[in-house]
């Protein structure tokens, strides 16, 4: 067999080694004995399983709602970047999206994971909210929270049928703490597969992800959210660029108990 050949087919076969999440050096996850998933940096004595995607599958859930506002708006990334916050623990910063004006706001799980019930979001304005975890999904690192406060800009929900490969897109965030940073890509490749008994599709994207864009969107031109950026490919011995991933919207409405929206009326913050 041609050795070119064999060294590719021996780096496809590593690579699930090198993914990481990028709000830290490493994240792990790992199963405790009863079976519940965490995400930590910092393994247990050591030890841990990784989740594997063990094969294919098909999801399909509901749009979730329209924005008018972002319809109108004479600049949409600007006005879309209003409805990126930021996310931050005692032990871990990252990024959210707000998904109505009521205040929740979709973020990923090994954010929240350790906080204890004390998360802080910090909104476009530079305000600080103390946010209430409501719901989370370990298995697909998501987490609905919720500011308490209402009148705030809202990103839309969208469907796989929205993503294609070569589409635009971008990732809105905090990377090392550089607030509502915009970075454009293309949508790479859609996978879908299954951690153990859980459905998963993830879209693959070569825009920019680094520490602090954990839980950012992934966002079309017009303002439509395809999924939440969760981890990207390397590690520091073994860099890669250009390979990045996020949970798709369909996860997060179905993970996260999330029903279609009714039209809103929000008043635009200046």
């Amino acid at each position: 067999m041609d050795k070119k050949v064999i060294s590719f087919s021996i780096l496809l076969a590593l690579l699930p080694l090198f993914l990481i999440d990028p709000a830290a050096p490493q994240v792990y996850r790992y199963k405790d004995k009863n079976g519940v998933v965490h995400f930590t940096d910092t393994p247990p004595d050591g030890k841990y399983t990784r989740l594997q995607e063990e094969r294919f599958v098909n999801t399909q859930f509901p749009y979730y709602g329209n924005n008018p506002l972002i319809d109108a708006a004479p600049n949409k990334l600007e006005w879309v970047s209003r409805a990126v916050i930021g996310v931050k623990t005692a032990k871990m910063g990252g990024s959210g999206f707000l998904i109505n004006p009521a205040g929740y706001a979709v973020t990923n799980y090994h954010v929240i994971a350790e906080a204890g019930g004390d998360v802080k979001a910090i909104t476009f304005d530079g305000r600080e909210w103390n946010a209430r975890v409501i719901t989370d999904d370990p298995d697909k690192d998501l987490a609905l929270i919720h500011l308490g406060n209402g009148g705030y800009p809202y990103l839309p929900l969208g469907k796989l049928t929205d993503v294609s490969v070569g589409k635009e897109v971008y990732t809105i965030g905090n990377p090392l703490g550089l607030s509502h940073s915009v970075s454009k890509g293309i949508v790479s490749s859609v996978r879908k597969g299954m951690k153990k008994t859980t459905p998963v599709t993830l879209i693959q994207t070569d825009a920019a992800i680094n520490a602090g864009n954990s839980g950012g969107p992934l966002i079309t031109p017009e303002g439509l959210v395809l999924g939440v950026v969760t981890f990207k490919a390397g590690t520091p011995h073994f860099p890669v660029q250009g390979i990045g991933f996020a949970v798709s919207s369909e996860d997060i409405i179905g993970s996260l108990s999330l029903v279609p929206a009714k039209k809103e009326t929000a008043t635009p913050q200046k």
